[in-house]
């Protein structure tokens, strides 16, 4: 017989992983950055022809309110799409936080 602690662990082991859990670094390098570049800058392959923002602008991105950004990721803006079918609000504060916003200071002088 199998105790109540090992049957909750392997249902959770047996549950998919949540979208929390996903890593962003590769969901930025897979949904952003051919537009804003891999390193955030806007020189995607895409980011000249479709006005890709330079996340990696310091200045800019200091006046930037974190709900601001994360409601563009979710609903879009100009030509870039809305992403609220793939991320979740959580997952885009996440981006900002532990992605977006570090551009910015790995690009400083």
């Amino acid at each position: 017989m199998i105790s109540r602690f090992a049957a909750l662990l392997l249902a959770f082991l047996a549950t998919p992983l949540t979208a929390e859990v996903r890593d962003l670094k590769a969901c930025f390098q897979e949904r952003c950055a051919v537009c804003h570049g891999p390193d955030g800058t806007g020189r995607g392959t895409n980011g000249a022809r479709l006005g890709g923002r330079n996340l990696a602008d310091a200045r800019w991105l200091a006046k930037q309110e974190e709900a601001e950004l994360v409601a563009v990721i979710l609903r879009g803006r100009g030509a870039m799409p809305g992403f609220r079918r793939q991320l979740s609000e959580a997952e885009s504060r996440r981006l900002v936080v532990e992605v977006i916003r570090p551009l910015a200071a790995r690009k400083r002088p």
